[in-house]
C-alpha cells in the first residue's frame, strides 16, 4: 500500500524539526494539570492501540525517529475531513517498508493533534509527545496515554536512561508564565522523577513567550551524555527590534546542579534551534519574524559547551524557508531544516550555506527532519517535489556524499 496523502487533511509538521511547538502553545494556555501519583507514575489506563485505523483515508508519513541504519519507527496521519487518527509503525529496512500503523489516538479533524513528536530507546519504549504523551513498552504493539501534567515539550531516550523537558502553565496566567520542569526516568518511562534541582529561574517562567508561529522551530532539550545535556528556554521578542539571545541551561549531573549560558542570536528572534556535534561543537540557529517562505536566520557556534560563542555573518541559501532544525556533524558541518526549507549544509562553521541538491524538497512541504544514527549514515523526511509532494525518506550511508530516495509504503 502506497502512503499518500488524504484528501482535505490538514498536515502537521513534526519531529525536531518542529518538537510540538504550536500544539504546546494551544496546551499551556488551556490545560489542567491531570490526575498523577505522587511518584509521577502514569496510573494506569486502558490500552487505546488497534491495529485498523478508525479513521477511514489514506496513511502520511509525518515523522521518523531511527534507531540504526535499518531499523526505526514511523508516526503516521490520516483522516477523512472528520476523524483524524495518529498511529505509528516499524521499519526494519531503512523506511522503505513499514508494518501496518497501530492506532495511538483520534480526534475531529477541525481540532489539533494531540502529539506530534516520536522518540524511541533501543529497548521498545517508545513516546509519541507534544503536548500530550503517549507511551509504549512492547516496541509500538501498545500504546497508552501518560497522564502528565501540563505540555511534553521534549522526550530525549539514551539506553534505558530518559529525560522529559515538561512545561506546566499555571491556570489564568497565560503561555507566557509556563515553568520549565526536566524529569528523569532510569526505567524507559515507566516512572518519572523530577530532577534533583531545575535550571535557575524557569520556576518563574520559560524566559518569555511559547511562539505558537509555525515557522518558529524551537529545540527544548539536547543530551550529550548519560548525565549532561542542555535546556533551551524561548525566546523574549525585543520590543524595539534589537538583537536578543536565547536563554541555556547545561547540566552534567543529570540535573542536581546548572550553569547559566546563553546563545546569542545577532537578531530579534522568535525561536532558537540547537545541536551538539559528537565532538561537543555547539550549533544554534535563531529566526526572526517568517513571511513569504523566507525568514532572516543566524547562526553561532561554540566549541567551549556554550560558554563563548562565535556568530557567523552567514551567506547563501539560510534564509529560503523557515526554520526546523538543525544538526551539527562536526565542528564545521551542519545541516538545517525546515517547512518550506530545502535540506541546508554548511561545511565551514556557519559562514555559507548551499543546498544538498540530492534532497528533492523544499518549496512547499520541505524538510520535516534530519537524524543521523552513525557518523557514516543519516535520514531525511520531507515531501519529495519531483513526486508530486509525498512523503519520502532520503538515506545516506556515506556521511551525506550521496543520499537516496526512498518512498516508503506499507506492509
Amino acid at each position: 500500500m502506497n502512503i499518500t496523502a488524504p484528501h482535505g487533511f490538514f498536515r502537521v509538521f513534526i519531529s525536531a524539526a518542529i518538537p510540538a511547538l504550536a500544539l504546546a502553545v494551544a496546551g499551556c494556555a488551556s490545560s489542567v494539570p491531570q490526575a498523577h501519583s505522587r511518584t509521577g507514575t502514569p496510573r494506569r489506563t486502558a490500552v487505546t492501540s488497534t491495529r485498523t485505523p478508525r479513521a477511514p483515508g489514506s496513511y502520511r508519513l509525518a515523522g521518523i525517529d531511527f534507531l540504526s541504519r535499518t531499523r526505526g519507527y514511523g508516526q503516521f496521519s490520516a483522516g477523512n475531513g472528520a476523524l483524524c487518527t495518529t498511529s505509528a509503525g516499524l521499519t526494519s529496512d531503512s523506511g522503505r517498508h513499514f508494518s501496518a500503523p497501530v492506532r495511538i489516538d483520534s480526534w475531529p479533524c477541525s481540532g489539533t493533534s494531540p502529539a506530534g513528536s516520536l522518540a524511541f530507546d533501543s529497548h521498545g519504549d517508545g513516546f509519541l509527545y507534544g503536548p500530550r504523551l503517549f507511551v509504549t513498552h512492547d516496541n509500538g504493539l501498545t500504546w497508552h496515554p501518560s497522564r502528565q501534567p501540563g505540555d511534553v515539550l521534549a522526550i530525549a531516550p539514551l539506553g534505558s536512561s530518559v529525560w522529559m523537558l515538561r512545561a506546566t502553565c499555571p491556570r489564568g496566567t497565560g503561555p507566557s508564565k509556563c515553568p520549565l520542569r526536566l524529569l528523569t526516568s532510569a526505567n524507559g518511562g515507566r516512572t518519572w522523577q523530577l530532577a534533583a534541582s531545575q535550571p535557575p529561574g524557569t520556576a518563574r517562567g520559560a524566559s518569555g513567550q511559547v511562539i505558537s508561529e509555525p515557522a518558529a522551530g524551537q529545540t527544548w532539550l539536547v543530551r550529550t551524555g548519560r548525565s549532561a545535556g542542555y535546556v533551551l528556554g524561548s525566546l523574549d521578542p525585543n520590543p524595539n527590534g534589537h538583537a536578543n539571545s536565547a536563554p541555556m541551561w547545561f547540566t552534567s549531573n543529570a540535573g542536581a546542579s546548572w550553569s547559566v549560558r546563553r546563545v546569542p542570536c545577532g537578531l530579534d528572534a522568535i525561536s532558537a534551534v540547537l545541536s551538539a556535534a559528537p565532538d561537543g561543537t555547539l550549533f544554534g540557529v535563531c529566526a526572526g519574524q517568517p513571511g513569504a517562505g523566507f525568514q532572516l536566520k543566524s547562526v553561532a557556534r561554540s566549541t567551549d559547551g556554550g560558554r563563548h560563542w562565535a556568530l557567523a555573518s552567514p551567506r547563501g541559501v539560510l534564509d529560503d524557508g523557515y526554520l526546523g532544525a538543525v544538526s551539527a556533524r562536526s565542528a564545521v558541518l551542519a545541516y538545517v531544516a525546515g517547512a518550506r526549507s530545502p535540506l541546508l549544509i554548511t561545511r565551514n562553521g556557519g559562514r555559507n550555506w548551499s543546498i544538498v541538491k540530492a534532497v528533492m524538497a523544499g518549496s512547499d512541504g520541505g524538510t520535516m527532519s534530519v537524524q543521523f544514527v552513525s557518523p557514516s549514515a543519516g535520514f531525511v523526511l520531507g515531501d519529495d517535489s519531483a513526486d508530486n509532494d509525498l512523503p519520502t525518506i532520503w538515506l545516506t550511508t556515506d556521511s551525506g556524499v550521496r543520499w537516496a530516495a526512498l518512498h516508503p509504503k506499507i506492509s
